[in-house]
């Protein structure tokens, strides 16, 4: 039961940080002509969704655990007790978040290296 709820945790977050990812991406796409200010800004995007995701991790908790798609996800035979349910789907939501949050500060910091090594290399300026 507890690797269903994890794995439902990950889709739900997985699918919504795709959402932001591809917004992030399209404005990246916009500004193809502006490579700088494309790196730049999808920096700032990606950084500003990672703190969202830590944000919302810290708040995972607090979340009444029947209003999360996680528990909508759920089939009836799946659902933790009651007694248990908020604290589990809590923190498969916490751990979800995090490793999303992660992943965009990563990509944010790829991004920014990117940027530097062009402008040290003269292809672009600050």
């Amino acid at each position: 039961m507890l690797e269903v709820v994890e794995k439902l945790a990950e889709f739900s977050v997985a699918r919504a940080c795709g959402f932001a990812m591809l917004a992030i991406l399209v404005t990246i796409v916009g500004l193809v002509d502006e490579p700088t200010i494309a790196l730049k800004t999808g920096a700032v995007l990606s950084l500003l969704t990672s703190m969202i995701l830590l944000l919302k991790a810290a708040l995972a908790e607090t979340k009444p655990h029947r209003s999360t798609e996680l528990w909508l996800l759920l089939k009836p035979d799946e659902r933790p007790h009651e007694a248990v349910a908020q604290r589990i789907i809590a923190l498969a939501l916490r751990e979800a978040f995090l490793r999303f949050a992660l992943y965009f500060a990563s990509g944010a910091a790829a991004m920014l290296v990117t940027l530097l090594l062009l402008t040290f290399f003269g292809r672009a300026s600050l």
